[in-house]
């Protein structure tokens, strides 16, 4: 791809990423897309403000499935996808339906987020996912609520309830969609035992991950 034009989608490994939106409700202190420039692995991810329908995902995720098919389609780009839960919901919604030809109706759809869908839209949002989500990864990180908001550094008017609100959406993900993964980004000074146990307790398998600047662009 031209890393000199923005990718609304991009592939990694076994699958094709959609990058829906720059916008996020936090600054993570572990998010790479300041530090590389909003280039992930020779994709340019800026989109600046030039955001991408359903259509034009569809349609380019169809000429890439053309090209090679691949295993999933994941929902993850430097910005939250549920920030654009619409075009998310719409999108997702056309591979099931079997409105995205070439691309199958039984192609697996994962959403990596960091859970604040429910306080970002006032309601619980996971039940509209259901049937059109395989897979969701939430970016929960750690045990401690404090250490969460030094880690995800939410933005107002976010922040005070962002915690119980993240694992909120966790538990309901859990009982709706087929796989729900709590993760979370190696050192920044936590627990990890505990963070397992929270994740399990509410009904997520645990995953730890590398922190992306070590792990090399």
């Amino acid at each position: 791809m031209d890393a000199a034009k923005p990718s609304v989608v991009y592939r990694y490994k076994n699958g094709l990423y959609v990058n829906l939106t720059n916008r996020c409700p936090t600054a993570c202190v572990f998010c790479v897309k300041n530090a590389w420039k909003m280039d992930y692995r020779g994709s340019n991810l800026d989109l600046s403000g030039a955001e991408p329908s359903p259509a034009e995902i569809i349609a380019l995720a169809g000429k890439e499935w053309a090209a090679a098919p691949f295993e999933e389609l994941v929902f993850c780009g430097f910005g939250e996808p549920t920030m654009r839960l619409e075009a998310l919901l719409t999108t997702a919604r056309l591979v099931k339906r079997g409105k995205a030809p070439p691309i199958p109706p039984a192609t697996r759809v994962r959403l990596n987020t960091n859970g604040l869908a429910n306080a970002v839209w006032g309601r619980n949002v996971v039940p509209e996912m259901k049937g059109l989500i395989d897979s969701v990864h939430v970016s929960l990180n750690t045990s401690d609520p404090a250490q969460w908001a030094a880690l995800m550094r939410p933005m107002e008017p976010w922040a005070a309830t962002g915690f119980e609100k993240v694992k909120e959406f966790i538990r309901e993900a859990s009982l709706l969609l087929p796989e729900t993964f709590a993760t979370a980004v190696e050192g920044n000074g936590v627990d990890i035992e505990q963070f397992k146990a929270l994740a399990v307790k509410l009904g997520a398998e645990p995953r730890v991950r590398p922190r992306l600047d070590e792990e090399g662009a």
